[in-house]
């Protein structure tokens, strides 16, 4: 019979409840109904009726309520309490300031007077500067005077979040310190000079490749720029740059190793002592939020481990996504959050049974084996959401990690003594700086090779929700046979669920692609215009017209969440500004094979950008077009003439032109983008459209054969 403690009845519905305050009504009544359905038949296999009909009608009653207080906390937003004219800001500072990669500082804040009149209650904006100078420290009392930004809205293929609204957007021009003697702003103030100490005098010492570990891993700073952690992406690694579980582990089994000598073997402090120790290491990288939920589910496996008693893998997993939703119901929008219980779910669940299962002789192979079985067990469940979400299936992650994680885990303990010889003795730090510097390299290598591996990594669009939730009947349905395998294993039909749920995964797949000849998408961007063409003969082209670093950096993003993995031409026409951080972009998710830019830019190496793309870039005067002709299309993208950058698109079914002042063509299926206006217009045969990108989004027009289609992102 399957058991199931009371913790996890109530952590399913309290979760399952909260996620469905970012639905709509009727999804959170279908998800009721499913939890209600499989409570039903929880009570039919079960030797307690009575006793478990009470348990499940409790946890039910629970999903409601954590539903009403989900859905507070998703319709209560910075919006309804600064007004758009809101000019100064004060409030304390929650996070400290880390470099974007589009250019200047970012740090959140959580604001308490707007233009001097205080707010109803504290609202979290985050606060962008256009430069490098340093922010504010953690708990630091600030003033910031700027202006509201409209945030961008949802309007693009992977843009789609549910939960609450991200953090207001203020641009601040000045940022004052004001007084202030609490103990967080006196900590931080401590914590953020130790930080620059340590980074002043690693700077000298470290590699860039280096100097970027130290600054990611132990510091909570961002260095790395878009190719960079691209690449990590691209490898499945991505999670190692992300102070988390992974980090907090390996700093608590250090201290565990070094303070369990003062201590004796059952003794409270032998336990307590590296919780507190991890507790201090959080503090010194000001409390990140991935690392505060990472701490909770530690405290709660410590607490466990002092009670003495037999507390499961399932109730330990169930008391950490109890105890952090009921703190903050928003936390289980956080895909870090949600990554991180997926992962330690996997390893309980399949990468302990699997490497049960490991027969071989030899301690490193055998040893070898079982870490494998283990990256596997972490990684399955973790790519599902990975893929709904970044879009990147990365088959090379299974390797990639089993490299990784030792070397970066080695590498954190590494850098953890060396910042201490480099406060302490930095002439012994100097020595060892060239080992740190060499592990760096070696790693990097390793990833770099993985990911150019054939078949290394792709982009995919999001997989449909009905599989996603097969996926996660099927992942429920594998936790509960193992939790309950003593169980089971007297029973010749154990696997019956599991197979049961197998076949119910094959049943539902559902295939997302659409078959085309030709493909014409138009994202949306706040600056500029891009439009993406897909033809047979012509191959993928991307033409971007008057943009900058963030709307070339969007639109890389939607075209990776629409599955399109390589650009054979890319032609940057207009007026571009910030062309470094847009070729980041686009090299770092698109892999662009001919780059065309204007001949002011394209005549000197382009600033920052890695020598082996520099070959891909060629230039683009005034007046010229790149164009291609076969025998069924001919592409021509440039700047034509002084009106501005335009494109002309002729293919056996479809004729389309893009430009400022453009017209719809007059044979029949065709398209007009006007530039000037975000403004689609689309004929067939049959019908037309004249569409509005910032009202309908992002739209695709189709062919296929003789026929032509609109069509908006296929999720929406």
């Amino acid at each position: 019979m399957i058991r199931l403690r009371l913790v996890t009845l109530v952590a399913l519905t309290v979760v399952a409840g909260a996620l469905s305050a970012g639905t709509t009504g009727a999804t959170a009544i279908l998800t009721f109904a499913v939890l209600a359905g499989l409570g039903a038949v929880y009570l039919a296999q079960t030797r307690h009726p009575r006793l478990n009909f009470i348990r499940v009608m409790l946890a039910l009653s629970l999903f409601w309520l954590s539903f009403a207080i989900a859905r507070r906390v998703v319709q209560s937003s910075a919006s309804g309490q600064l007004r758009p004219d809101t000019s100064v800001i004060t409030g304390t500072a929650l996070t400290p300031s880390v470099a974007r990669s589009t250019g200047g500082t970012a740090f959140e804040m959580s604001a308490v007077t707007a233009d001097g009149i205080p707010i109803g209650r504290p609202v979290t904006v985050q606060v962008q500067m256009p430069d490098r100078r340093t922010g504010p420290t953690f708990g630091q009392r600030i003033r910031v005077s700027g202006k509201i930004a409209t945030s961008s809205p949802a309007l693009n293929p992977g843009e789609e979040r549910l939960g609450p609204p991200p953090p207001g957007l203020f641009l601040a021009k000045d940022v004052q310190a004001l007084p202030s003697h609490s103990l967080a702003s006196w900590w931080g103030r401590l914590t953020g000079r130790a930080r620059d100490v340590i980074e002043l005098r690693a700077r000298q010492l470290l590699s860039y490749k280096a100097f970027g570990f130290l600054e990611e891993l132990l510091l909570h700073r961002r260095l790395f720029g878009t190719v960079d952690r691209h690449l990590f992406s691209i490898t499945g690694t991505s999670h190692l740059l992300a102070i988390s579980g992974l980090h907090l582990s390996l700093v608590f089994a250090v201290m565990s190793m070094l303070l369990g000598l003062m201590f004796s073997e059952r003794s409270t402090g032998k336990t307590l002592a590296p919780l507190v120790a991890t507790l201090v290491y959080l503090a010194f990288i000001d409390f990140p939020l991935s690392a505060d939920r990472a701490f909770a589910m530690l405290c709660v496996l410590t607490v466990t481990h002092m009670s003495g008693g037999h507390t499961g893998r399932l109730a330990s997993l169930s008391w950490a996504a109890l105890i952090l939703t009921a703190v903050d119901p928003s936390s289980v929008f956080d895909i870090g959050l949600q990554l991180s219980f997926a992962s330690v779910a996997g390893l309980c669940f399949i990468g302990e049974p699997l490497s049960h299962l490991v027969r071989v002789g030899g301690r490193l192979a055998r040893g070898l084996l079982s870490s494998l079985c283990s990256t596997t067990g972490a990684s399955l469940p973790a790519a599902a959401l990975a893929v709904s979400t970044f879009h990147v299936l990365a088959p090379i992650a299974l390797l990639a990690n089993v490299v990784a994680i030792p070397a970066v885990s080695l590498l954190l303990i590494g850098l953890l003594a060396w910042s201490g010889l480099l406060l302490t003795i930095p002439s012994l730090a100097a020595l060892l700086a060239p080992a740190i510097n060499g592990s760096s390299t070696v790693l990097f290598g390793c990833l770099e090779l993985l990911g150019r591996l054939p078949g290394s990594h792709r982009n995919v669009p999001a997989p449909s929700s009905f599989l996603l939730f097969s996926l996660g009947i099927l992942f429920g349905v594998v936790i509960l046979s193992i939790d309950n395998r003593p169980r089971l294993s007297q029973r010749r039909y154990a696997g019956v669920p599991v197979a049961a749920a197998a076949i119910l995964v094959s049943l539902i797949w559902a295939f997302g692609a659409v078959p085309f000849d030709t493909r014409v998408t138009f994202p949306v961007v706040d600056q500029g215009s891009v439009v993406l063409v897909h033809s047979r003969g012509i191959g993928t082209w991307l033409c971007l017209f008057d943009t900058d670093g963030e709307a070339a950096d969007r639109a890389a993003h939607s075209l990776a969440a629409l599955g399109v993995n390589t650009l054979d031409v890319v032609v940057v026409a207009g007026s571009p500004a910030d062309l470094p951080d847009q070729l980041d972009a686009l090299f770092g998710l698109l892999t662009p094979s001919h780059v065309y830019l204007p001949s002011q830019y394209a005549r000197t190496p382009i600033p920052g950008l890695d020598t082996r793309f520099q070959s891909t870039i060629a230039s683009l005067d005034t007046g010229e077009m790149v164009a291609v002709e076969t025998i069924t299309a001919t592409i021509q993208a440039g700047n034509a003439s002084q009106s501005g950058p335009s494109l002309a698109l002729v293919t056996a079914a479809l004729v389309g032109t893009v430009g400022p002042t453009t017209s719809l063509p007059p044979d029949s299926p065709g398209f007009a983008y006007d530039t000037s206006s975000g403004t689609v217009q689309v004929l067939t045969t049959d019908s037309g459209w004249n569409l509005s990108l910032k009202q309908t989004g992002c739209i695709s027009v189709f062919t296929r054969g003789s026929r032509c289609w609109v069509a908006p992102d296929p999720r929406r």
